[in-house]
């Protein structure tokens, strides 16, 4: 499949998810704060792994990412009636928790630098 191509799709399938889930906030009051990350596609289309963020404490990332996989059959078919593809790559969700380690990391720089400058003064 032409790169380009594959690209594009990545980009409207996130678009699409994301919207598709905003709006069924309204009625599912399970899903919480959370951001479609990124998707990607295998070269076949045969399959789409799309990445979430989830934000807020565990009960509710809990409840946001029930919410989230149970609506996939949903989801995977309205998007794909919607871009009329010949093929429907199969949803695969996963959380990205690349902001959780970037934010632990920050805090161990921190605490590092912190102590850091009180052996300095001292």
């Amino acid at each position: 499949m032409n790169e380009i191509r594959r690209l594009r799709l990545e980009k409207t399938i996130i678009r699409e998810l994301a919207e598709r889930l905003h709006r069924r906030k309204t009625k599912d009051d399970r899903l919480g704060f959370f951001s479609v990350v990124r998707c990607e596609l295998l070269p076949d289309l045969s399959e789409a792994r799309v990445f979430f963020s989830l934000f807020g404490d565990d009960e509710a990332n809990q409840d946001t990412w029930r919410a989230i996989t149970m609506a996939r059959r949903d989801l995977q078919s309205a998007i794909s009636r919607d871009l009329r593809l010949r093929l429907t790559p199969t949803f695969v969700f996963q959380k990205d928790t690349s902001i959780q380690e970037g934010d632990l990391l920050l805090q161990k720089i921190d605490a590092e630098s912190k102590a850091k400058s009180k052996i300095d003064s001292e």
